[in-house]
């Protein structure tokens, strides 16, 4: 009986392989790095639908000026750089979808022409920019999925000029004592105080935290998902300046 329960198990595991990786590959297509058809249906209609609820509140909270040279890392399809184009002197973005690259520098043809707006496809971890490039930095919704978010960190603060701002989505809040951890192996869950600690160690200083609903200044969402009783999040911004 011992054999026939180790075989049964056997029979069954392979299969629950199989489908957990179909699931994760067709997860990260869809939202992780957007490729192949999933890809291109989440980066012309479903991401920028669901980002544009937090983009006023990003906005509010970078304070951004007319002198300001603006990099966001991970600036999928360009919508929230298109918005604040016009409010500072130059912006740049960069993201690992060829999907979102494409999008971005289509929505932004016009300023990229005029010199104004530069459009990368790239890794987070090796930021093509020159040290102190940028007077803001900015990144929403992905440090979850980077492998190495401490490099990512160290290249923000590289590019960031002395004395230059940093406005961050570092997770969501969770319940007291809650420790650090991944979920799945691939998406990090922190705790406050380990973040706190990882962006000082970065190099940024007069670090904030602050936390924003998902459903951003739509009243009319906040309540239907209070209605339904469905997890709205919190997400944590995090403040902080180049020393």
């Amino acid at each position: 009986m011992v054999a026939v329960g180790k075989s049964e198990g056997t029979w069954w595991s392979a299969p629950r392989v199989a489908v957990t990786g179909l699931l994760t590959k067709a997860a990260w297509a869809w939202a992780g790095v957007p490729s192949g058809p999933l890809g291109w249906v989440s980066s012309h209609w479903v991401m920028p639908r669901f980002h544009a609820r937090i983009y006023p509140v990003l906005a509010r909270e970078l304070k951004l000026r007319p002198e300001d040279d603006l990099l966001e890392v991970a600036c999928g399809s360009g919508v929230f750089l298109a918005d604040q184009a016009q409010q500072v002197h130059r912006v740049a973005g960069l993201d690992l979808s060829g999907i979102q690259v494409d999008l971005a520098r289509r929505r932004l043809a016009d300023r990229i022409a005029a010199g104004t707006v530069e459009i990368v496809q790239g890794d987070a971890a090796a930021l093509p920019w020159h040290d102190d490039t940028f007077s803001v930095v900015t990144c929403m919704g992905s440090f979850e999925a980077f492998p190495e978010p401490e490099r990512v960190l160290a290249e923000l603060v590289r590019v960031l000029r002395p004395g230059g701002r940093a406005v961050l989505n570092i997770g969501e809040r969770v319940p007291p004592g809650t420790q650090t951890h991944q979920v799945l192996g691939a998406i990090w869950v922190w705790s406050e105080d380990d973040v706190r600690h990882m962006v000082e160690q970065a190099g940024l200083s007069d670090v904030q935290m602050s936390y924003a609903s998902s459903s951003g200044d739509s009243r009319l969402i906040a309540m239907a998902n209070r209605i339904a009783s469905t997890f709205e999040a919190e997400l944590r911004l995090v403040h902080g300046l180049r020393t």
